[in-house]
């Protein structure tokens, strides 16, 4: 469910930091044009994604029509589905965790994420949820030899956003947005995200019958020229099968776009996940889902692929 910000590339943005101070106007010219270029190839990716939004959005039932549906989906089903939306008013903690794959052995990354989640409900205009994603990371880094890598871990930058939840929205789609900042929290140059930054973060979700769907989309500014967009999409299909009970498929990944990069900005992850939710004994809900996904764009010497793993406790 967590939006993940754009950290695969942290090692490969430091070696360039230093040049990117040296950009001039005329050079940003050609970043634009470049950039207007370069989205014709993934732009018929985007059309069929917004596509597949503007059908499962027109095919949502009404408020009346959804309130049934909430009515008739048991306890598992409710708390599968605040599992899946961003915009719920819980508590809890999220686990977001991902392996990076290729091009060789001595490439992988690894990105673990805590995240804590607490709401403040408030009577009358709405709720506002606080999220925190504290990220550790493994980074290849050269060895000292020739082609040598090896891994550097530590922590990277801690993201803190706050989501205003509006009250009386009665439409199919439930909408947040807030401000979100950066706070420098790394512990080693190999694992540095934005350092000190801020942006802001959007976040919808809806459900019609057994799917739900949104989308967490969100823009973090940084030092030394860090600028990132974050789209992460929200599928999944809920299904109750018989021997295995309520489990769910689909995809929830983030598509990242760095303004800053020299080339290969983006970073297109196709693939799938599934998972599943337990009711505890004490009452709390625990979800787990595991997935497995294809860079199909990366940044220069990127991953080839990832496996992505998560868990959330809610109460």
């Amino acid at each position: 469910m967590m939006d993940k910000q754009s950290l695969r590339t942290n090692s490969k943005q430091h070696d360039h930091s230093r040049q990117r101070d040296s950009i001039d106007a005329k050079h940003w010219q050609n970043r634009l044009y470049e950039f207007g270029t370069g989205f014709g190839e993934l732009k018929q990716l985007f059309l069929s994604s917004a596509l597949l939004a503007l059908i499962c959005m027109s095919s949502a039932a009404p408020a009346r029509a959804q309130e049934q549906v909430q009515s008739e989906c048991d306890e598992v089903c409710q708390a599968t589905r605040e599992s899946q939306d961003p915009t719920a008013a819980v508590n809890g903690v999220f686990l977001s965790n991902s392996i990076g794959f290729g091009p060789s052995s001595d490439d992988t990354l690894y990105n673990f994420q805590v995240q804590p989640i607490a709401t403040i409900a408030q009577q009358e205009w709405g709720n506002v949820l606080l999220r925190g994603v504290i990220p550790v990371l493994g980074v290849p880094v050269p060895d000292g030899t020739p082609m040598g890598r090896e891994t550097e871990w530590g922590i990277s930058d801690t993201i803190l956003q706050a989501f205003i939840i509006p009250s009386n929205q009665n439409g199919p789609l439930t909408f947040a947005f807030g401000p979100q900042i950066s706070l420098d929290t790394h512990t080693d140059d190999a694992t540095q995200g934005a350092g000190w930054g801020g942006g802001i973060a959007t976040a919808v979700f809806g459900a019609s019958g057994p799917m739900t769907y949104g989308a967490l989309v969100n823009h973090l500014w940084g030092e030394d020229d860090y600028s990132t967009s974050t789209i992460q999409p929200i599928v999944f299909y809920n299904l109750n099968t018989p021997g295995i009970g309520d489990w769910f498929f689909g995809y929830n990944n983030s598509i990242t776009y760095d303004w800053s990069a020299d080339d290969n900005a983006w970073e297109v992850p196709v693939g799938l996940s599934a998972g599943k939710t337990f009711i505890l004994k004490s009452k709390k809900a625990l979800s787990y889902r595991i997935g497995a996904y294809s860079l199909v764009e990366t940044a220069t010497g990127g991953n080839d692929w990832e496996l992505t793993f998560s868990a959330s406790l809610l109460y």
